[in-house]
């Protein structure tokens, strides 16, 4: 899960996604835009700093976990490009039951951070090894480490949703030949521009 976003990306030949976060990023709704106008709505519905770590830290982990369905949908979408429309229409259906799920799982991987990596026992035990790398930010209170993981992962999120909802609806054969590295890869372009622009906007508060 959030692992692999921080992995260097390797050199490789151009990818199948690697213009289009670029393109989106130049609308006036751009990705990046649209999760830093998130962070100040959480920032100012917040009645504290500690309220606001929190959150941070618990929408952080339920984003990185919704973005897995949506890699799982792009991968039924390679094998089954003519039914693209149909499988999302499906997937968007399918929305209440899985932020129930994925919500729950969140909450799981939360309190397994907040006992600094105990647990004893629940549904998602086998995941937690997934969210381990943030008992040490945790336990610093390193806001800022949560912000930048927050907005990096609203930002992934965001472009997610317009590849799967506006762009590939009309495009079955980017569908077809979409694998899970490029959306790997795509998620790590994507987390290391939100991290550089995330640095900039708090160094300027």
């Amino acid at each position: 899960m959030m692992k692999n976003i921080f992995k260097k990306k390797e050199e490789s030949s151009p990818k199948p996604l690697g213009k289009l976060f670029y393109e989106l990023e130049t609308l006036e709704a751009s990705p990046f835009s649209l999760a830093l106008s998130s962070f100040q709505s959480l920032k100012e519905s917040t009645k504290s700093t500690e309220e606001l770590f929190y959150f941070l830290i618990e929408d952080s982990i339920y984003v990185s976990l919704y973005a897995t369905f949506y890699e799982e949908l792009i991968k039924h979408l390679k094998t089954n490009p003519e039914s693209t429309n149909t499988f999302i229409e499906r997937f968007q259906a399918a929305s209440d039951e899985r932020e129930r799920l994925i919500a729950e799982e969140a909450q799981n991987h939360l309190n397994f951070i907040e006992n600094f990596g105990m647990c004893e026992g629940c549904s998602s035990c086998e995941n937690h090894k997934d969210v381990a790398e943030l008992i040490t930010p945790f336990q610093k209170g390193d806001i800022d480490f949560f912000s930048e993981l927050y907005i990096g992962m609203q930002t992934i999120q965001n472009a997610m949703e317009a590849l799967i909802y506006d762009i590939l609806p009309d495009n079955n054969d980017l569908a077809a030949i979409l694998s899970p590295k490029d959306i790997l890869e795509w998620r790590s372009q994507i987390f290391s521009y939100a991290t550089i622009k995330t640095a900039d906007h708090l160094h300027n508060l």
